[in-house]
């Protein structure tokens, strides 16, 4: 697994986004602030992501509201590896819970499953698909 991306899950999206670029002055690799996705360059491998928190709830089936899960998806840390279905078969046999099984999330261009670490925190691994 490579470590390839801090998302960050926002509920002011457009502020965030403006911050990052405008006030941090970070490279837009991709994105907008009308897209509710932006990728920023900081200096580093590792790239930060921005993304509506709204969108990923409900692509994952969750609440973003969830009274259980204060800090349910604020972050998601992002590892991209060879073969999405092999590591989670992996990551399930050691017991780690299942957010999403891993299926091709055309629209984001990845192959992609969720996972919850011990505390809660999303996990993600994906690899692009194949063009």
């Amino acid at each position: 697994m490579r470590f390839s991306y801090i998302r960050l899950l926002a509920d002011d999206y457009e502020a965030c986004f403006r911050f990052y670029a405008d006030v941090l002055k970070f490279p837009v690799l991709w994105g907008s602030e009308e897209t509710r996705y932006a990728e920023f360059e900081v200096g580093s491998s590792t790239k930060l992501a921005l993304n509506q928190r709204e969108v990923v709830a409900e692509a994952l089936g969750t609440d973003a509201d969830d009274p259980h899960l204060p800090r349910q998806d604020r972050i998601a840390v992002i590892f991209e590896v060879d073969d999405v279905d092999a590591k989670a078969a992996e990551l399930l046999a050691a017991g780690v819970p299942m957010a999403s099984p891993a299926k091709d999330w055309t629209a984001w261009g990845i192959r992609a499953a969720h996972f919850r670490d011990p505390d809660g925190y999303l996990l993600e691994i994906n690899r692009p698909l194949r063009v």
